[in-house]
């Protein structure tokens, strides 16, 4: 347990409590790369922010809808940035879990996987 208050400390807020097992999460600007973010990935009133569900099970630590990183797939500082969370996350990372959101010139948004070159980068910081 103190390792993963040290770890939501360091790289969330908590937005709100959903329940005694349940937090409502956000980045912490502070630790992100500083990297161009597409409009996807920008909250309301176009702050950098994207939310997502945390939840304890027993030992267990959950993402139900998954971690957005709110990276570049080719800027070497997301690369550092995902080497740090990987290490100080209280649960394993895989690369082959990992998507890349792709916003076409239309403006569409959807997620694909990583080509070989980014899953191969992935592969090196993150298992």
């Amino acid at each position: 347990m103190p390792k993963l208050e040290v770890f939501l400390e360091t790289f969330f807020e908590r937005v709100e409590r959903k329940s005694p097992t349940s937090l409502v999460l956000a980045w912490k600007a502070s630790v992100l790369p500083q990297v161009e973010w597409p409009a996807a990935f920008q909250g309301p009133e176009n702050q950098k922010v994207r939310q997502f569900l945390f939840m304890m099970m027993g030992n267990r630590v959950m993402f139900p809808m998954g971690i957005v990183f709110p990276l570049s797939p080719t800027e070497p500082s997301s690369f550092e940035f995902l080497r740090r969370f990987s290490a100080a996350a209280p649960f394993e990372m895989s690369a082959k879990h990992f998507q890349i959101g792709v916003v076409s010139k239309s403006g569409s948004f959807a997620w694909r996987k990583p080509d070989t070159e980014c899953a191969a980068r992935l592969a090196e910081f993150v298992d």
